[in-house]
């Protein structure tokens, strides 16, 4: 139960969106995902996977917060399985999970720090995911 609060706490901090890419109220809008890839570390916890699927285009300290911001290449569906079963296998404890039409969570647990990954059906490239990860000390 202890579990289920602190995601819905995540989820609640986290919804924030991509400031850059969207205006108040458009939260359902559609954006280009694909965009630069990020140079450089994206300062995500020891051992986070880092697929070759997913792509980090943004990476941003908010306070004691890592916002980590990509795209995936592939639907929500798959893009959910993948990142759930790859966190577990890098040790990472998966704490809450959902997956809906347009959009997935993945909160997880591990290397010190707590965040989830939230994938969004928002983007205008076909099969292309959008992908926002948080990461914050315990």
């Amino acid at each position: 139960m202890l579990a289920l609060a602190v995601a819905a706490g995540i989820l609640a901090a986290g919804c924030g969106g991509d400031k850059k890419n969207e205006t108040e109220g458009s939260a359902g809008a559609k954006i280009d995902c694909r965009a630069d890839v990020f140079k450089g570390d994206p300062g995500l916890p020891a051992k986070f996977p880092i697929p070759a699927e997913y792509t980090v285009t943004e990476s941003t300290l908010e306070g004691p917060t890592r916002v980590v911001v990509g795209y995936w290449e592939s639907g929500i569906d798959e893009a959910h399985r993948e990142w759930k079963d790859r966190m577990e296998e890098a040790g990472f404890k998966v704490t809450f999970d959902e997956l809906e039409d347009h959009d997935s969570e993945v909160a997880y647990a591990g290397s010190g720090r707590t965040g989830i990954i939230q994938l969004r059906d928002r983007c205008n490239e076909a099969e292309v995911t959008y992908v926002r990860i948080t990461s914050r000390p315990e």
